[in-house]
């Protein structure tokens, strides 16, 4: 497996969240923030079921960018 680094942001630290694409299937790996917010979760299980072994992210918003990348766009304008 070969991980493919696209990008970091939304920490003033070196723990920062990133974007990585495993190049042997093309899926992608995030690091984050878990989301604890309740009434988040609660939001996205209206819609998506959430297993027990499952858990939600939080990616800032300066990771936009590297995430439109790491699935084959190129030059996106975000702002």
């Amino acid at each position: 497996m070969a991980l493919r680094f696209y990008g970091k942001g939304g920490s003033q630290t070196d723990s920062c969240p990133s974007v990585h694409l495993d190049d042997s299937d093309g899926s992608l790996v995030i690091v984050g923030y878990p989301e604890e917010d309740s009434a988040v979760l609660d939001q996205i299980r209206e819609v998506s079921h959430i297993e027990p072994h499952e858990r939600a992210f939080r990616v800032p918003k300066e990771l936009k960018k590297a995430l439109w990348e790491a699935c084959g766009g190129n030059d996106p304008h975000f702002d």
